[in-house]
């Protein structure tokens, strides 16, 4: 099992879409997927249906649940399901003691899930890399980074990859799985132009191919409480991308691999 984190500096560039319409294409490449949603906000619950707020979750687990399976929301898609954030008054609670409970608390988890039979979980979090998003990050195998394509947003990158190098420095297993243009206005040079300073400015291998545009359909999806790929009768070439996404991220995490070493060949007859 993998555990993939999408972490930012800063928020709106498009955390929860990135990390509701991947899981969606990974499960249906047949992986077993789980979104775990870490932002006490709660964007991915509130994607998809507005009762998840009800619902106990990750937080309830964080500050003292002791089975995670009874935390997990299936879908109608066998190989997605869903974590809520849960109550966030768990958080009240606990309060200065949060941050030593949290990354123990987390392990246990992780560990959970992988005797499940996930082979990706993928940690959505509150923007920034502090606090409990912290731990988060620290406590994952791999962080993709979503970087809207607008100039502001650029500015937050370096600091973003110095302190992913200090999580590493300090014994954290956290690895750069990608940066991923979000928001890219293809009709806008200014946009284009941002596109261009990143790619610049990074080592080729930390880019990832696909880029999310601005793009109307993905406030649609939301709406609809759908992953993008399902708010049309033929998918949209916005779906598409996660397919690429998702082929991608297979080859950088090591889940190729995996799917390669636990397939065996059946024989025809005894």
């Amino acid at each position: 099992m993998i555990a993939l984190a999408v972490a930012s500096q800063k928020g709106g560039v498009g955390k929860t879409t990135v990390c509701l319409n991947l899981a969606h294409a990974l499960a249906r490449r047949g992986w077993n997927t789980l979104v775990v949603d870490t932002d006490p906000q709660g964007g991915v619950g509130l994607s998809l249906s507005r009762t998840t707020r009800q619902r106990r979750g990750f937080l309830d687990f964080i500050t003292g649940g002791t089975e995670a399976r009874s935390y997990i929301l299936p879908t109608r898609l066998p190989e997605f399901s869903i974590m809520p954030v849960g109550q966030t008054n768990a958080l009240e609670n606990l309060g200065a003691h949060l941050l030593d409970l949290a990354p123990i608390r987390l392990r246990e988890l992780l560990r959970q899930l992988d005797l499940l039979r996930y082979d990706c979980v993928i940690l959505d979090t509150a923007a920034g890399l502090t606090g409990l998003t912290e731990c988060v990050v620290r406590g994952a195998d791999f962080v993709m980074v979503p970087q809207q394509a607008e100039p502001l947003a650029v500015r937050s990158l370096p600091l973003m990859l110095e302190t992913l190098a200090r999580f590493r420095a300090e014994g954290s297993p956290i690895r750069v799985a990608g940066i991923l243009l979000t928001m890219l206005q293809n009709d806008h040079e200014a946009s284009l132009q941002v596109a261009r300073e990143i790619q610049q400015m990074l080592p080729p291998q930390l880019m990832l191919t696909p880029s999310v545009p601005r793009d109307p359909l993905f406030l649609e999806a939301s709406a609809l409480g759908l992953p993008v790929s399902l708010v049309r009768k033929n998918p949209p070439p916005a779906a598409l991308l996660f397919d690429q996404l998702a082929a991608e991220l297979e080859e950088r995490t090591g889940l190729a691999a995996q799917k390669e070493n636990t397939y065996t060949h059946a024989t025809l007859l005894d």
